[in-house]
């Protein structure tokens, strides 16, 4: 199994295989978090308009998103694994638009299978890769607003190759510094520190998000490898 770490730098249109999207701060926990909490689809939103029509649409889902971290203000709620309990319920369908989570699947119409990974679903996600027996596995670290790298969504991307690979990486060690990270400070100054427990937690949950295409957008489900 070939095992590549890319970012949204590269040509993600071409990608095929299986793709992991990594956007540790937060959309993949957020994802993830919502699904263990019971949710149905958790539609991934490219745009902020969008995501205000699909909710026009399907009044009953819950509106979640951020922009700048911080989520706008006739959503729902924001883009918090945290929040995610309070923020819907058994079956509820989700619209979530965030500054780059959401943004990666619709380039990725060439991979065979989209999952979104976290430190809390890794062990779960090791499992569904190997189900999936694939050629080559791409592990997307999606990096601050997609624009530039982000300490976290690195470290996630090394630790999954590690862990695919066979090896025990020292997760202690990789939250120490996490704790301290840029992307960590930014998330206290925005006053949601309390993502942080979830987002550096390893093999809390055990489904994977698992990213499908169709309409009206893209979406997350749960899969129990």
């Amino acid at each position: 199994m070939e095992i590549d770490i890319v970012s949204p730098a590269d040509d993600l249109e071409s990608l095929d295989g299986v793709v992991v999207v990594l956007d540790i701060f937060r959309a993949s926990n957020t994802i993830l978090a919502l699904l263990a909490a019971g949710a149905g689809r958790v539609f991934l939103v490219n745009e902020l308009d969008a995501a205000r029509r699909l909710k026009a649409a399907r009044p009953r889902a819950a509106l979640l998103g951020e922009r700048g971290g911080l989520p706008p203000a006739d959503f729902d709620g924001g883009n918090s694994p945290a929040q995610a309990a309070r923020l819907t319920r058994p079956g509820r369908e989700v619209i979530l638009t965030t500054s780059a989570g959401t943004k990666a699947i619709h380039r990725l119409g060439g991979a065979a299978r989209v999952f979104y990974g976290a430190f809390a679903g890794a062990a779960a996600l090791a499992r569904a890769i190997e189900e999936c027996a694939p050629r080559r596995v791409s592990l997307l670290a999606m990096g601050l607003e997609a624009r530039q790298p982000a300490d976290e969504d690195d470290a996630a991307a090394w630790f999954l190759a590690q862990r695919l690979r066979g090896q025990r990486p020292d997760f202690a060690a990789i939250r120490r510094r996490l704790l301290d990270c840029p992307g960590a400070r930014r998330l206290r100054r925005l006053g949601q520190a309390d993502d942080l427990e979830f987002c550096l937690s390893l093999d809390s949950q055990a489904i994977v998000p698992l990213a499908r295409f169709g309409q009206p957008a893209p979406w997350a489900e749960a899969y129990r490898p």
